[in-house]
C-alpha cells in the first residue's frame, strides 16, 4: 500500500467488477456493545456473506468483497500519515473509524424522497449541525478528507468547494475503494483556490478500472447501522431490497432476479437478528433497531416479525 498524496492506490484491479465493501461486522457489533448486548462470532458473518456472494456469482462476471478489516486497517495507516504531515484528518464515512480516530467528520448522507427517488444533493445526517455551520468549524484548517468510497467523485468536489468557502483548504483523499473514471475526474478537477494544490493528491486502498456496481454491504440488509438512503424530513431508511427500496437502480440487480435477491437479504437480516436474540436470550423489537425503516412501527413489535411481513410481501411483489 503506498502512501496518501502519492496519487497511487494500493491494489488495482482490471475488468468489470461487482464490489461489495464488508461493514457489518463492524456495525453490528458496535451497536450491540451500545446497548449491553452479545454480538455474533466473526464465523456468523462469513456464513452470511458466502449466500451472499454465491448469489451475486450467478449475476456477474467477477465479484469482489473486501474485507472490513483490510479497509479498517489501511485507512487507520492513512491517517496516521496524514497527521505526522500536519494534515487534520477529517472523516466523511461512519463505518470504519471511530471518532477519536480522526480529528472530526463532516456528516452527509444520501437521501430520497417518499417515492425512494434521489435526491441529487447530500443532505446532512439526522441530529448533526447544518452544512455551513460544520464547514465553518474547520475554518482555517489544512485537511485530508477520509471517505468508504470515491465513486463519481461528485460529493468530495462539492465538498472541498463548500470548505473553502470557510477558507479550509483540502490537500489529500484518500478512500477505502476508488472508481478510475470518479478518481481520475478528481485528479484532474482543477480548484484554483489560493493555499491548496491546483489538483488534490488522491490515493485509495483498492482501485477498480470498471465496476458493474460498488455498494457498502450493510445497505443489504435492513436495519443495520447506517444501511441504506435516508428519507429526507426523517431519520428512516430504505434498505436496498424490496419491497423498501430500489436494488436495481441502486444496486444494479437484474429485474428478474429481484423478488430472490431481497428474499436473500431479508433472509440474511432475520437470521442475523435471530442469532443475536439467542446469544442474549431477549427478542428484539422494532424500537430497539438502530436505523428505522421507512414504514415500520417503532413500538413492541419483534423486529423479527416485520421482516418476515416484510418477505411474505416481497414474495408477493
Amino acid at each position: 500500500m503506498s502512501s496518501p498524496g502519492s496519487g497511487h492506490s494500493g491494489h488495482h484491479f482490471s475488468g468489470t467488477h461487482y464490489v461489495v465493501s464488508e461493514d457489518i461486522d463492524i456495525l453490528v457489533p458496535r451497536w450491540c456493545r451500545s446497548i449491553g448486548l452479545l454480538p455474533p462470532a466473526k464465523n456468523f458473518y462469513l456464513e452470511l456473506r458466502s449466500r451472499m456472494k454465491d448469489f451475486l456469482q450467478n449475476l456477474f462476471a467477477r465479484v469482489t468483497f473486501i474485507g472490513s478489516r483490510e479497509i479498517r486497517s489501511g485507512l487507520l495507516k492513512s491517517v496516521a500519515l496524514h497527521k505526522k504531515a500536519g494534515l487534520t484528518v477529517i472523516s466523511l464515512e461512519r463505518a470504519y473509524l471511530e471518532d477519536t480516530e480522526v480529528d472530526g467528520r463532516i456528516e452527509l448522507t444520501r437521501t430520497v424522497d417518499e417515492s425512494g427517488e434521489d435526491i441529487q444533493v447530500p443532505s446532512v445526517r439526522n441530529g448533526a449541525p447544518l452544512k455551513w455551520m460544520q464547514y465553518e468549524s474547520l475554518r482555517g484548517k489544512k485537511i485530508a478528507l477520509i471517505d468508504d468510497v470515491v465513486f463519481s467523485g461528485k460529493t468530495i468536489i462539492s465538498t472541498v468547494s463548500g470548505l473553502h468557502h470557510y477558507h479550509a483548504n483540502v490537500h489529500a483523499v484518500t478512500a477505502a475503494v476508488g472508481v478510475k473514471d470518479g478518481v481520475n475526474k478528481l485528479k484532474k478537477t482543477t480548484f484554483g483556490i489560493i493555499g491548496m494544490p491546483k489538483h488534490l493528491k488522491v490515493d485509495c486502498l483498492e482501485e477498480f478500472d470498471d465496476v458493474s456496481d460498488q455498494v457498502c454491504e450493510r445497505d443489504f440488509y435492513p436495519g443495520v447501522p447506517y444501511s441504506g438512503r435516508v428519507y429526507y424530513i426523517d431519520n428512516v431508511s430504505f434498505p436496498y431490497v424490496l419491497p423498501f427500496g430500489r436494488p436495481d437502480k441502486w444496486a444494479s440487480i437484474p429485474e428478474k432476479e429481484l423478488r430472490r435477491f431481497s428474499v436473500l437479504c431479508i433472509d440474511n437480516t432475520i437470521a442475523l437478528f435471530e442469532e443475536i436474540e439467542r446469544i442474549n436470550g431477549i427478542q428484539i423489537f422494532c424500537s430497539m433497531i438502530p436505523r428505522p425503516v421507512f414504514g415500520f412501527p417503532k413500538n413492541k413489535l419483534r423486529f423479527v416479525s416485520f421482516l418476515k411481513e416484510a418477505r411474505e410481501k416481497c414474495l408477493k411483489t
